[in-house]
């Protein structure tokens, strides 16, 4: 019996061993805060978008969550909402780059505010995202932060090209915010 027991200790401490040495998937070294999916965003055209220049309105809605930090472990969700006027764009007008800001209000009321660029490419079916910039007020001001949203849908190719409107797009989110 004594031999059990002693192999199953073995067995223990080689796995809590692992265990300890074996980075954590929830939050990236550095990071601090990381939100996954089913963090998404929806963005929404009304009218439809076209392959033909028009004014539209735009309306973007992202929810973050389930969201990790090791510096503030009571922040597990946030969102961010913004509602905007666009003139004379089309499908076409989803690809290139701008400047965005982004504020999120985090589930304990505090706030963020995001400041860079996006770039947008289309990859297949999928319209992919990627804003980089810092944070600059709120909680996590001075950090830096990478926020990627990839919107997967058919629609907007062929809204690109002519067979289609596009009166809306839904995508899974990452934001990652990192300590300089």
């Amino acid at each position: 019996m004594s031999r059990i027991v002693s192999a199953l200790v073995a067995v223990l401490a080689t796995v809590a061993s692992a265990l300890l040495s074996t980075p954590g998937t929830a939050a990236a070294a550095g990071a601090d805060i990381t939100c996954t999916p089913p963090s998404s965003a929806s963005l929404l055209f009304d009218p439809p978008a076209t392959n033909y220049p028009q004014d539209m309105t735009l309306t973007v809605s992202r929810q973050y969550g389930p969201c990790v930090s090791a510096t503030r472990p009571d922040i597990t969700s946030g969102h961010s909402t913004a509602t905007g006027t666009a003139s004379g764009k089309t499908c076409l007008s989803l690809l290139g780059a701008n400047a965005l800001t982004i504020p999120i209000t985090w589930n304990t009321g505090e706030t963020s505010v995001l400041s860079g660029n996006n770039v947008s490419s289309l990859a297949g079916a999928g319209l992919t995202v990627v804003t980089t910039g810092t944070v600059t007020s709120g909680v996590f001001a001075g950090a830096t932060f990478v926020h990627t949203i990839v919107y997967p849908s058919t629609n907007v190719l062929l809204c690109n090209v002519g067979l289609g409107t596009l009166s809306g797009l839904y995508g899974q989110v990452v934001l990652e915010i990192i300590t300089p």
